[in-house]
């Protein structure tokens, strides 16, 4: 079942919700902004606090306290998780073969789908797949590192 949201939803990976995190992009911010100026509900499967924890303990060169301060930074961000659970997942693998995602990545194409919203990702593989699926993207991922290696930078501890 499609659940028909207005406005439309955005779902955001983990490689955007980094790029959030650590603040190198101004234009993540300002999108992000744009979004919730625009009542438009920000959301992530449940693995997304897994991958960005993840990378943000790297990122923070292995400290807890570091990449816990980022997670909460985006908890507070409006950013909202939709869990899907098993029956999630199972629809998740059809798309995860289908367009060679692994299967995380393949659950933020599957919420988008789910509520017919638009994906933001720098994950050019994930974007791909997206059109394929007749998903709109939110952020074009031109220019952008995949998901996979995150962007090394200063975290200067802010999002505004």
């Amino acid at each position: 079942m499609t659940l028909v949201i207005d406005p439309v939803p955005v779902v955001v990976d983990a490689s955007v919700a980094i790029e959030l995190a650590i603040g190198q992009r101004a234009d993540v911010l300002i999108a992000w902004r744009s979004w919730l100026a625009g009542d438009r509900m920000v959301l992530a499967p449940a693995v997304h606090w897994t991958e960005v924890g993840h990378v943000l303990l790297r990122h923070a060169g292995r400290d807890p306290a570091a990449a816990a301060q980022r997670i909460a930074m985006l908890e507070e961000s409006g950013l909202q998780v939709a869990d899907r659970g098993a029956a999630g997942i199972r629809l998740a693998l059809s798309l995860a073969a289908r367009h060679r995602l692994s299967v995380y990545d393949a659950t933020y194409l599957w919420l988008a789908i789910d509520v017919d919203g638009e994906l933001a990702t720098f994950d050019r593989a994930l974007a791909a797949a997206a059109e394929a699926e007749g998903v709109p993207l939110a952020l074009e991922p031109q220019g952008a590192a995949d998901a996979e290696t995150p962007v090394p930078g200063r975290v200067d501890g802010r999002l505004a």
